[in-house]
């Protein structure tokens, strides 16, 4: 596995957990929704950041999105050791994270 595929890895246990405060068969509904309606695999997450907002978007409206990121960039801040910074979009926090020196993701 490479060092990129863990890091996608890491990131999307951290939108899965993120995801849990709605319930297992509401985030499950959430990938199936990305997946026919945005044509966004759960594993393309991290690569298309910008796309799962936009899905997002289309289920939740733009408050409701604005919530369930903060709640994946919590689990981001706390899995990669990121920077508290308010207000930080889901692709913001995902470019950080790539940013980071390799070691520090690991």
């Amino acid at each position: 596995m490479t060092a990129e595929s863990k890091l996608e890895k890491r990131i999307m246990q951290c939108v899965d957990d993120g995801l849990e405060v709605l319930g297992d068969s509401s985030k499950k509904a959430v990938y199936y929704y990305l997946e026919n309606n945005f044509e966004l695999k759960r594993k393309e997450i991290p690569k298309k950041p910008e796309i799962f907002r936009k899905g997002l978007i289309s289920m939740f409206g733009e408050e409701g999105t604005d919530l369930i990121e903060k709640w994946i960039v919590e689990k981001l801040r706390t899995s990669f050791n990121l920077k508290q910074q308010f207000n930080t979009a889901f692709a913001e926090a995902v470019a950080m994270i790539k940013a980071q020196p390799k070691q520090l993701c690991q």
